[in-house]
């Protein structure tokens, strides 16, 4: 697990120390990584505001800014030392912590700081103030088509930067998409985020069951970057429909259906082909026969040119994109290119250029 140690020391210190009554850090900010990048906040100037959510393990709050006047979440944890949930939430919040403060892209939830008082953790990141794509589908009800590829374009940018990282998300879901004003997606939640040295796979059991791949099901071979392509192809169900595939079944009933099941879910057929030949690219169960997020990115589901481009990153390679008769004509079982995780460690460097409800409602 790739950890940054400027966090973990002062965390493990007042978690290890009961003499200290009220042990207090404050966590530095990362510096910033682009000359385009917001100035980081000091988080001693940062108001808390109303509730935006709650769940599990702590708190959301909005966030003012009384310098500047700019808004932040505040994401919010109780330090309990001696209870062992408590204890499980700051070690995932300090792998976000670390993820987060290295990353720079604008479909990714921005770090601006942390801090740890006497009897709290308080984590600040940018508020995106239309809440997760799983709020507004409780409260507007299935997206149309242009919103879902406008959507889809920015989570597949987002998770081209992240894979070329080596890193994977594991929680691609509704709840874990913000969407700001002006409809500009936001990748959040990275609790469940890990970074992979080189191609090394993962046996861990982590993610939401209806979004979760086969392969994390299974628990069998270990998993690699493919994981959010499969969820990605969920999420976009989830949009169309409001819920996500298999949620027909509950519990254990919906972990075997999709751990065992052949076929694709029920696909809307008032979808375009471009759009069902998509979510099945996606949803294809041999991971390796999964395009990458570079690839998917090329897809004619998500290159309509009235679209806006949602971001400036230029994360697609120069190669020709196939024509429409290019796709339609892929076998969805065997032809595709492979994860570059199923490769060895050189090509996969090469490749990658080095519950069904949320615990909040507005995740972070």
């Amino acid at each position: 697990m790739h950890q940054s140690p400027r966090y973990l020391s002062p965390w493990d210190a007042t978690l290890e120390s009961p003499t200290e009554k009220h042990p207090c850090h404050r966590l530095p900010l990362p510096p910033p990584t682009s000359p385009n990048k917001p100035p980081k906040k000091s988080p001693s100037k940062w108001k808390k505001g109303k509730l935006l959510g709650r769940g599990t393990f702590g708190h959301v709050f909005a966030g003012f800014n009384s310098e500047n006047g700019t808004m932040c979440a505040v994401k919010e944890v109780k330090v309990i030392t001696d209870d062992q949930t408590s204890k499980e939430c700051l070690k995932q919040l300090n792998q976000e912590i670390s993820l987060l403060s290295e990353l720079s892209h604008p479909n990714i939830v921005q770090y601006y700081g942390s801090e740890l008082g006497s009897d709290k953790l308080s984590v600040y990141l940018e508020y995106a103030s239309g809440g997760s794509v799983h709020k507004l589908l409780g409260e507007y009800g299935p997206f149309k088509e242009p919103v879902i590829r406008s959507y889809t374009r920015q989570i597949l940018s987002g998770l081209a930067y992240l894979h070329a990282r080596n890193t994977v998300h594991r929680d691609i879901k509704g709840a874990n998409i913000l969407v700001d004003p002006n409809g500009e997606i936001k990748l959040a939640d990275f609790g469940m985020a890990k970074h992979m040295t080189s191609c090394s796979s993962m046996l861990s059991f982590k993610g939401s069951p209806y979004w979760m791949a086969p392969e994390v099901i299974m628990n069998a071979h270990g998993y690699s970057l493919a994981v959010d392509i499969w969820s990605l192809g969920c999420t976009v169900l989830e949009m169309a429909t409001s819920k996500p595939p298999w949620s027909q079944y509950e519990g254990v009933a919906a972990i075997f259906k999709i751990a065992n099941s052949k076929g694709f879910p029920e696909i809307p057929n008032n979808l375009s082909k471009d759009a069902q030949n998509f979510i099945k690219l996606c949803l294809q169960r041999e991971p390796t026969a999964r395009p990458t997020a570079l690839k998917l990115l090329q897809h004619p589901f998500v290159q309509d040119q009235s679209m806006v481009e949602p971001t400036k990153f230029n994360l697609v390679d120069d190669r020709r994109r196939p024509s429409k008769g290019s796709w339609d004509e892929i076998s969805l079982a065997s032809s595709l290119p492979e994860s570059p995780c199923s490769n060895s460690t050189q090509q996969c460097k090469s490749a990658c250029g080095s519950s069904h409800r949320s615990s909040y409602q507005t995740s972070y």
